[in-house]
């Protein structure tokens, strides 16, 4: 696999975890991105976000707008949620596609918010979610 990055947006720290982890693995910086992110060119680019009361991070949406295929070969969505309906980046999902940018996968995991399911994602969903995105860049 060329060059791959790793960005996160996050509300509660938990996306945040999540990506130094991958980063950590993969050897390269987590970025977290704002509003005035602006995407670089990636072979692969891991996008690491949460789902809140089932939307997706707005901040994220923001950044996913300004992806282009000429930058940005493939993607591999990374989300937690503290719903298990809600676990995946719908928005995100239909703007890569009407991009035309291939998305690898989707890694979900447990998220928590106050206390539904506080403590989450643990230490061994952090890993399962590392292994996996070993997995894929392999």
């Amino acid at each position: 696999m060329g060059k791959v990055n790793v960005v996160y947006a996050t509300k509660t720290k938990h996306s945040q975890k999540l990506a130094q982890a991958i980063a950590k693995e993969l050897n390269v910086e987590a970025v977290q991105i704002i509003e005035e992110s602006n995407p670089e060119k990636t072979d692969l680019l891991f996008i690491i976000g949460g789902i809140y009361g089932g939307v997706c991070n707005p901040v994220l949406i923001s950044y996913a707008n300004k992806l282009d295929k000429n930058l940005v070969d493939k993607v591999v969505l990374v989300t937690s949620s503290a719903s298990d309906s809600g676990r995946c980046q719908k928005e995100i999902r239909n703007i890569l596609q009407e991009k035309e940018i291939q998305l690898l996968d989707e890694i979900t995991c447990p998220g928590g918010i106050l206390f539904v399911r506080l403590g989450h994602p643990n230490k061994k969903e952090i890993q399962q979610v590392v292994d996996r995105a070993k997995q894929i860049i392999q």
